[in-house]
């Protein structure tokens, strides 16, 4: 018990608690599970911490957990900073002010492995120890990668939105090479050539096809990888070798489409034991294009 520090006595030393601007955002409904168990069973694993002025050494953003203001060399003395448990701690501080009840003690602990640095300290727990969904390593990688990288601030930006993992990375690289592997290495400073390479021509062709398809279908039916697994297969049948044909193509394709066409896709339902949600899309994409095509008298093999 010698190595648990508890949070009364860190606040009443004068010390905050920070987090850090990139680490996955709170969900409430994960807040709300957890402050359903720590009512009844208090805090069962402390949380782990380092002193903010180690984590701006490492590059790190900072941030007041509560008031969401910057921390910086200044103010560094006054935080601790998590880099785990932030459902934990938000589930805590919200018992503590609606529930006159709640009386159980919140523990941290600084890590006990004082070599590992806090970028794959972060990475550790949150890829083994409690694994991160798909969005989540977009977030880490920006927070952990000093360099800018175009693709990567992309990928945040539609995941952001709602998008799956998989999904964001295809529209934009039409391709399966970006995925949870390489965003977890390029949290451990291994910055893969197909994430870093210049490809803001080609992630600008993957935005503006999917801004076309926005226009008209319902975003919903964008974020998963049904529809652009389906562009990506038209593109590798033309061998992929006229990006920028494909790309004036399928902007006017999407953009031809009504709202009827539109509602044929989006409220598409697969049939036990006969086609998938997934294939009944695949058909009717398949229908709809084919009519474009013949209708711009293009060949119907693209």
């Amino acid at each position: 018990m010698e190595n648990l520090i508890n949070l009364k006595v860190l606040q009443n030393e004068g010390k905050k608690v920070a987090r850090l601007a990139g680490n996955r955002d709170l969900n409430e409904k994960i807040v709300k599970s957890k402050k359903t168990s720590m009512k009844s069973n208090g805090l069962l694993i402390p949380a782990i911490i380092v002193d903010a002025a180690d984590a701006l050494k490492a590059g790190l953003e900072v941030i007041d957990f509560t008031s969401k203001e910057v921390v910086t060399e200044a103010n560094a003395s006054q935080y601790v900073v998590l880099i785990d448990a932030n459902h934990r701690y938000q589930a805590h501080t919200e018992l503590m002010s609606e529930d006159s009840e709640y009386n159980k003690e919140f523990f941290l602990m600084y890590p006990l492995n004082s070599e590992l640095s806090i970028p794959k300290m972060l990475a550790e727990i949150n890829t083994a120890t409690a694994a991160w969904k798909g969005a989540d390593f977009g977030k880490g990688a920006k927070m952990m990668c000093a360099q800018q990288i175009p693709l990567l601030d992309e990928i945040n930006e539609l995941t952001s939105k709602g998008y799956s993992l998989d999904s964001a990375c295809k529209w934009l690289t039409f391709n399966n090479k970006i995925n949870k592997s390489v965003l977890s290495k390029a949290m451990n400073g291994e910055i893969s050539t197909d994430l870093d390479k210049d490809t803001e021509s080609g992630i600008q062709r993957g935005k503006n096809i999917l801004n076309a398809a926005t226009s008209v279908l319902d975003e919903k039916v964008l974020k998963t990888r049904i529809i652009i697994d389906w562009v990506i297969q038209k593109f590798l049948k033309g061998k992929g070798d006229d990006f920028t044909n494909f790309e004036e193509t399928f902007v006017k394709f999407f953009k031809s489409l009504n709202r009827k066409d539109a509602e044929s896709i989006e409220k598409a339902k697969g049939k036990r034991g006969e086609s998938t949600k997934e294939q009944m899309i695949y058909n009717r994409l398949e229908l709809l294009y084919n009519k474009f095509l013949e209708k711009t008298n293009k060949p119907l093999n693209q």
